[in-house]
């Protein structure tokens, strides 16, 4: 009775060291996330935006990044943004999120008061690391975009 129950215990564990490493986010070209961000990316609301933009928002450069796609607002009474971030190093892809993160707490606080509806996107954004790239997703319907991306992976 009790070798069945080591046995079992081993059997157990050794699963659960494996698991792990048998689940892995697939690799997702930026072309593949930037054909989603497309369509979503409506020409009245956002447009493409520009290195010196990313590091004014974010203080991020985009010389050291493997790459990025950015849609952001055309006015400054907008938040909409549609944005990823590509960074093998989970440690970079941390800071980046926090770096997304100061910047929507900010805009949060310049819109608290008489922008009600930009803080309610701000609040709702999606700010998320999936696989090698880190995603800021501010839309009235960032939750169906954010789903569209992970089917990705």
């Amino acid at each position: 009775m009790k070798l069945r129950q080591i046995i079992f215990i081993i059997i157990f564990i050794s699963i659960l060291l494996v698991v792990p490493f048998l689940i892995k986010d697939k690799k997702v070209d930026i072309d593949e996330i930037k054909k989603v961000f497309e369509g979503y990316a409506e020409e009245n609301i956002v447009t493409e935006i520009d290195s010196s933009t990313i590091y004014n928002n974010y203080n991020i450069n985009t010389n050291s990044l493997e790459g990025y796609i950015s849609y952001g607002p055309i006015s400054y009474m907008n938040v909409q943004e549609l944005t990823v971030f590509k960074e093998e190093d989970k440690d970079k892809r941390i800071e980046i999120k926090n770096k997304i993160k100061e910047y929507i707490n900010k805009k949060i606080l310049t819109f608290q008061g008489y922008g009600e509806a930009q803080v309610e996107l701000l609040k709702n954004s999606v700010v998320e690391i999936k696989g090698d790239y880190v995603f800021c997703i501010i839309l009235d319907n960032s939750d169906e975009v954010w789903q569209n991306i992970t089917k990705l992976f």
